[in-house]
């Protein structure tokens, strides 16, 4: 496995010059985009930290080069595709565009996004010419080029670098994980499946609501790291949904109910039309589309507001009162992760009824908490609670209930004194509000827990 290094300018990059490198070999700059690349998505901050870096440089030494980092290539045939550089190599060659340097350069961008942001950049450049139109030597700007032909390898430089100045994110890595398995299978596919997750938007919400019910498993529990731990997100998403998938076809895993007559015959009905939330994964088409299932899930019943007039009255829940819900971001996190784990086995049967009851349980850490609900806190109560899994191993909507039923609800008191003016106290005055119980504040202590499980436990089941 070779791996060629080679220092040259910014100059002979855009120029098209032979390259020698430190192997002896010679490259020139034919420079090509994989499809599994990530879009140009540099701004305006990253353009201007860029030439306040060079400015400051130069300012101190006019004459000595200025190193940009390295720029990691692999050599596919006579074209270098660009691993990790492509947004400063984008951004210095609009640079030399406004410039009138080196027009023989071209490279192509198939993405909308890029081609978006190209335009902006050079009317942001073009603006703001005075401040480096003048500053720019393209002959004493330096970049270290890694050459490997291995294409192994050189997705291996694309998960660990961080040289461009925006973090590669989870979702962003397991894309080039799966376009490249699609690539190998059938190159042509590439571009459709790459505007196909370009068309998905952002994914890293519903990454990781899906990651943390795939690891929040009673028999096999695994720590999802705090929201700031940024790295060791990013790790997990990427082991889960990357490195983990097998190879093989496009599976969707679900239950089939068979109902026997007397007469021995069979007939066979399925809530679940997609797939598992749970499931094992292969590389490739499967698990795009297991993406691509669980984001429109996410959008349908979690994201867009109005939905169907059989759905109302979940509607009318989730967002008029769960989103709008004072300090219970963490327990809506893991609410969600249930609900789409409900919804993917279930459907939309008592989808009402399902919400209210996972409700009663997720969100009794509101009132069983005598302060805040913390994060870390969130891991132990699923370990005590396995809510995630009694929606899993529930074979019909009912088995589930009787689960939901048969949790203990327990009310801390302090803080729900008729002069205390608590965070878990508005919390109780707004459950008390949205499913209109009947408990005065000098009862919040004794009442609230009775009632408010009367209610729930009381809700019509209707199967539809």
């Amino acid at each position: 496995m070779t791996v060629s290094v080679a220092i040259c300018s910014v100059a002979d990059l855009l120029t098209g010059k032979q390259i020698k490198t430190g192997t002896c070999d010679t490259i020139s700059s034919n420079f090509s985009i994989p499809e599994y690349q990530r879009p140009y998505i540099w701004q305006d901050r990253q353009i201007a930290r860029l030439l306040k870096d060079i400015a400051e440089h130069q300012a101190h030494s006019s004459t000595m080069p200025y190193y940009l980092g390295s720029v990691i290539l692999h050599a596919d045939g006579e074209s270098l595709n660009i691993i990790d550089g492509q947004q400063r190599l984008t951004t210095l060659a609009l640079m030399a565009h406004l410039n009138g340097q080196f027009t023989d350069f071209s490279m192509h961008y198939s993405s909308p996004i890029s081609q978006r942001q190209i335009v902006h950049n050079l009317a942001w450049l073009k603006q703001h010419s005075g401040e480096w139109l003048e500053l720019i030597d393209f002959n004493l700007l330096q970049f270290s080029l890694v050459i490997t032909r291995s294409e192994d390898q050189a997705y291996q430089f694309f998960e660990t670098q961080n040289t461009g100045g925006v973090r590669l994110n989870g979702d962003q890595i397991i894309k080039a994980h799966h376009l490249r398995a699609i690539g190998e299978k059938d190159k042509l596919s590439i571009d459709r499946f790459a505007r196909r997750w370009e068309a998905l938007g952002d994914l890293s919400n519903i990454v990781d609501l899906l990651v943390r019910g795939r690891y929040w498993q009673y028999l096999h529990f695994r720590e999802y790291p705090q929201h700031n731990q940024k790295a060791l997100i990013r790790n997990c998403i990427v082991n889960e949904l990357a490195e983990n998938t097998g190879k093989g076809e496009d599976t969707a895993f679900g239950r089939i109910t068979r109902t026997y007559s007397a007469s021995g015959t069979e007939s066979l009905s399925q809530a679940q039309v997609g797939y598992d939330l749970r499931q094992p994964l292969n590389s490739g088409v499967n698990t795009i589309h297991y993406l691509q299932y669980f984001e429109k899930l996410r959008q349908t019943y979690l994201l867009h507001g109005e939905m169907s007039s059989t759905l109302k009255g979940f509607s009318d829940f989730y967002n008029h009162f769960i989103c709008k819900l004072e300090g219970c971001s963490y327990l809506k996190q893991l609410l969600d992760t249930a609900l789409l784990l409900y919804i993917s086995q279930f459907g939309q049967i008592d989808l009402e009824v399902a919400a209210k009851k996972l409700f009663r349980v997720i969100y009794s850490r509101r009132i069983e908490n005598q302060t805040a609900v913390k994060e870390r806190s969130i891991p132990a109560f699923i370990q005590e609670t396995p809510v995630l899994d009694w929606i899993a191993t529930s074979f019909t909507v009912e088995q589930l209930f009787s689960k939901l039923d048969g949790f203990d609800l327990k009310v801390n008191s302090n803080g729900l004194g008729e002069d205390d003016n608590t965070v878990k106290k508005r919390f109780v005055i707004r459950v008390i509000e949205h499913f209109d119980l009947s408990i005065s504040q000098s009862n919040f202590k004794t009442q609230f827990g009775p009632d408010f499980d009367k209610y729930i436990k009381g809700l019509e089941v209707r199967n539809g």
